[in-house]
C-alpha cells in the first residue's frame, strides 16, 4: 500500500504500524465501532463492532521511518508499559502513591509522540516539522514551549485514538490536543496552556534527558477509568450513567 508517510511526509510504500506497539501488549484483536454508534449510544449498547486481528493501528509509517523508530524506543516504552501494568496488578488497580520507574525517558517520550504521528492525518507532518525533527533525530531534545505530553493510568479497555480535537468553552478556556488510550496508560498531546483535565501528569520534562540516560523516576500517575469514547472524557461508567439518570429525571419533570 502507497501512502504519504505521516512522520517523513514522502509518498512511499506504507507498512502497518502498531498503535501502540505490539510488545506494548498491542499483540490481540481489537474492536473498533462506526462513529455514529459513538456518537449515539452508550459502550454497553454497541455492535460487535469490526474486529482488527493484527491489533490497534493501520498503514501510516513508511518502512524506514517505521524500523527507525520501532529500533530507537520500541523497547523503552515497552518496558514502561510493562512497569505500569506491573503496578496497576501488584495494586489491585489503586495505585494512590508514587511508584519508582526504571525508564529510558526520552526514548519513552519519542515513542509516544511516534504514536500520535501514526493517530493523525498525514498532514500533520507538515504542520509541525519541529516535531519530526524531534523524533528522526534520536538525540533531538528541543520541543516547542506549547506542545505538552500528560499521561494517565487507564484502567479500562477502551482504546481511544483521537487526533487533534477542539473543544470550546463559553469561558473561553478552550482545549487543543490529541489523545490516545490503551491499558495499562492513556497519553495526551495538548497544544495550549491547559490541558483537558488538570488531574492529567505532564512527562514533557521527559524530553531533558539524553537519549542514552536509564533513570530511576518517582511517578505519581493519575487514575482514569473510562467509560465514552469522546477524547477528554474521563468519567467512569457509573459516573456517566448517573449524569443521565438525573438529566432524563429532570426531563421527565419539566414536561
Amino acid at each position: 500500500m502507497e501512502g504519504i508517510c505521516h512522520i517523513c511526509g514522502y509518498r512511499k510504500k506504507l507498512s502497518f504500524e502498531h498503535v501502540p506497539p505490539r510488545s506494548a501488549f498491542n499483540d490481540r484483536s481489537v474492536v473498533f465501532h462506526k462513529i455514529e454508534e459513538i456518537m449515539t449510544k452508550l459502550p454497553d449498547e454497541f455492535g460487535r463492532g469490526k474486529i482488527l486481528q493484527k491489533g490497534s493501528g493501520s498503514y501510516t509509517l513508511c518502512e524506514k521511518c517505521n524500523n527507525d523508530t520501532g529500533a530507537w524506543y520500541g523497547n523503552a516504552f515497552a518496558s514502561f508499559a510493562h512497569q505500569g501494568m506491573e503496578i496497576l496488578r501488584l495494586t489491585e488497580k489503586t495505585p494512590t502513591l508514587f511508584y519508582n520507574f526504571f525508564i529510558y525517558p526520552l526514548r519513552t517520550l519519542k515513542q509516544i509522540m511516534c504514536l500520535f504521528f501514526s493517530t493523525n492525518g498525514p498532514d500533520f507532518q507538515s504542520k509541525h516539522p519541529e516535531l519530526v525533527k524531534f523524533v528522526l533525530n534520536k538525540e533531538e531534545r528541543y520541543l516547542e514551549s506549547d506542545v505538552k505530553i500528560y499521561l494517565f493510568y487507564n484502567l479500562s479497555k477502551v482504546v481511544r485514538k483521537t487526533g487533534i480535537v477542539g473543544v470550546m468553552s463559553l469561558e473561553g478556556d478552550d482545549k487543543l490536543f490529541s489523545e490516545i488510550t490503551f491499558p495499562p496508560y492513556g497519553y495526551v498531546m495538548n497544544f495550549n496552556k491547559k490541558p483537558p483535565d488538570e488531574r492529567l501528569l505532564d512527562i514533557t520534562s521527559f524530553k531533558d534527558y539524553e537519549y542514552n540516560s536509564w533513570t530511576s523516576l518517582h511517578l505519581k500517575i493519575p487514575v482514569f477509568s473510562i467509560y465514552t469514547q469522546f477524547p477528554g472524557d474521563y468519567r467512569c461508567e457509573e459516573e456517566v450513567k448517573k449524569i443521565i439518570a438525573e438529566n432524563r429525571a429532570k426531563a421527565s419533570n419539566a414536561i
